[in-house]
């Protein structure tokens, strides 16, 4: 039997700052690919803030007040950062961040507003199962097949009913020079996706859709199992994955093998 590390700080400091360094990621590619010409970072609290255009779902600040107390005059420079850009401020807090954190965010109106499961398992991982017959997963390397990567994703998160930015953020995604992009295919066809970032020694998966039509068959299975023996020949010792608690990604990822570190919780300051 695996030794799992303590669900503790020091472990919820790891995963929170590769999360940071994530969240980077995904705004510097958004500049840069020219989709969100004017997506920002700001770090701050330990932490950093990302914003990539009105209204975008990636808009939000991660990693604040594991390194230390939070001043409330750090708050107001976050409030600052979101409602200049037209957006609502918002942070995913980790239970481990320093007290002072929330009570700064209590004097300035923030609301609790959603729940994230955080999930971890150790690597190496033990020899993974075979896909589900029909199923096969391959890394997206050319441009077409980050386009078609780019493609699934939209329609994966939608329902299979895309909007214009749910195209254009996921087309933004698929340019990430610093992340590894995966394609599911059923039976020959394109049907789900998957993507990890590697951050000193922690794999950090993200990504997952499948098709509606598609689904129930194996692909987001196949596809998890893929990540992790990439992050195991990577050399990374932890592996970490993010779920809306109790649903079926969730269940998914403890059948194999992540158990539950802690639960973000959201909160939003509306106007």
């Amino acid at each position: 039997m695996r030794a799992y590390p303590l669900a503790d700080t020091a472990l919820a400091r790891r995963i929170e700052g590769a999360a940071v360094v994530d969240r980077i990621g995904y705004a510097e590619a958004a500049h840069q690919n020219g989709v969100f010409p004017a997506a920002r970072t700001l770090r701050i609290g330990g932490g950093v803030a990302t914003w990539l255009s009105v209204g975008n779902v990636v808009n939000g600040s991660v990693g604040l007040g594991m390194s230390g107390p939070v001043a409330v005059e750090e708050v107001d420079r976050l409030v600052e950062f979101f409602e200049s850009r037209g957006a609502l401020p918002t942070l995913d807090i980790c239970p481990h961040a320093d007290s002072s954190l929330l009570s700064a965010l209590q004097r300035r109106g923030f609301a609790l507003s959603d729940f994230e499961g955080v999930l971890y398992q150790p690597l190496p991982t033990p020899r993974q199962p075979r896909p589900a017959p029909g199923v096969r997963v391959s890394v997206a390397r050319t441009q077409a097949e980050r386009s078609t990567w780019a493609d699934l994703a939209a329609r994966g998160f939608s329902d299979d009913k895309p909007t214009a930015a749910d195209r254009a953020l996921s087309t933004s995604i698929s340019t990430r020079a610093d992340a590894i992009h995966l394609i599911g295919y059923l039976d020959g066809q394109p049907a789900g996706t998957g993507m990890l970032y590697l951050a000193d020694g922690v794999a950090d998966f993200s990504g997952d859709s499948t098709l509606p039509v598609m689904r129930n068959r194996g692909v987001q299975s196949a596809i998890l199992a893929e990540r992790l023996r990439i992050a195991s020949r990577a050399g990374c010792d932890l592996a970490v994955i993010g779920a809306s608690p109790g649903g079926t990604s969730q269940r998914n990822q403890e059948r194999a093998g992540f158990r539950i570190a802690y639960t973000r919780a959201t909160l939003i300051r509306s106007p």
